[in-house]
């Protein structure tokens, strides 16, 4: 039997509310990890299981210090032999974030499953304990090593890179951008979609996995580009400090001209522009503009490929942590 660290963060899947059809205005992270993983019946027959609570809060509360705190944990059980994998029980709000964070600052050998639920421990219809069950019978699969952070929801496991939460109160809350889910239960049987990665690929897709965690991560604004958006929200993330910003941009990341140049400004004083899009699906060309003047060489900026605003913020943040050049940034952003 392979042993699994629980470790518990908070979130609905450990939420309490004084009435069981009570699925809203709940206490999000009221119960301990300990408490979800005692209460389910059948968990003790898939592993041997340990647990550790860093923190318990509702997962909109999320910072980057609990996710250092977070992937320091992690990075503990990976290299702990007495440890199989790791499942971590996570609000839905940011899920999508911290597994993204967790996926670029860890190795991607043991399994690092991450769950949740859209209905709190106390509903009637709660859906938290199939959740954990699934996700630790993914953290036990043997096809699960080398695949990175793993989210698993509804019985489906997600890849970290492409996760996104895609319904507000729908238990299937997540959905997979470009790509479908990457395994299932049927039957309670583990199914995979595709063989997993080779975990020691030269891609350098891991390049930032052995990274030292800094104490704090550096400044990083995202903007959503809106018609009409005020380009001086770009001089005022700069003064306050901002060592990079993602513009969530329409369509292939496009930007109006103003906002362009006042993003250009920014890039030739030291600040790396990442170039996104705020369509659902879909990559970001480089070098998409007519004009060359226009065109990401000529500014300096880099392009997202396939990775959504939200998770190129966070790895801009680790590029930069890591003192990666614009260069080496842009082939980072390619490689997921």
């Amino acid at each position: 039997m392979k042993t699994l660290l629980v470790i518990g963060t908070g979130g609905t899947i450990a939420g309490s509310a004084p009435a069981a059809t009570q699925t809203i205005g709940y206490r999000a992270g009221a119960l301990a990890v300990s408490q979800l993983v005692g209460n389910l019946p059948g968990l003790a027959d898939i592993a041997d299981l340990r647990t550790s609570q860093p923190f318990s809060i509702g997962s909109q509360h999320m910072t980057s210090a609990n996710w250092l705190a977070l992937a320091s944990l992690v990075r503990d059980a990976q290299a702990d032999p007495a440890i199989d994998g790791v499942v971590v029980t996570h609000g839905t709000d940011t899920m999508e974030e911290t597994a993204f964070f967790l996926d670029v600052v860890t190795a991607a050998g043991k399994p690092v499953v991450m769950t949740g639920a859209m209905r709190p421990a106390t509903a009637l219809s709660a859906d938290g304990p199939a959740n954990l069950l699934a996700a630790c019978r993914f953290a036990c699969d043997p096809g699960a090593a080398g695949r990175g952070v793993l989210v698993a929801f509804g019985d489906r496991a997600f890849a970290a890179a492409t996760v996104a939460k895609a319904h507000t109160l729908r238990t299937d809350a997540f959905v997979a951008r470009d790509d479908a889910a990457v395994g299932e239960l049927v039957a309670q049987a583990v199914h995979w979609r595709r063989p997993a990665p080779d975990a020691e690929s030269p891609s350098g897709r891991r390049a930032l996995a052995g990274m030292t965690l800094p104490d704090s991560l550096p400044r990083v604004a995202l903007i959503l580009q809106h018609v009409d958006c005020d380009p001086a929200v770009v001089d005022w993330h700069v003064a306050g400090g901002a060592k990079g910003i993602v513009v969530a941009g329409s369509g292939n990341g496009m930007l109006p001209d103003p906002m362009r140049a006042a993003l250009a400004r920014a890039s030739r004083g030291g600040c790396i522009v990442v170039r996104a899009s705020r369509v659902a699906a879909g990559p970001v060309v480089r070098n998409a503009e007519a004009e060359p003047a226009d065109r990401d060489d000529a500014l300096g900026f880099v392009a997202s490929g396939h990775v959504a605003p939200l998770k190129a913020r966070i790895l801009l943040q680790c590029c930069l942590a890591a003192g990666m050049s614009s260069g080496g940034i842009q082939q980072q952003f390619e490689r997921y």
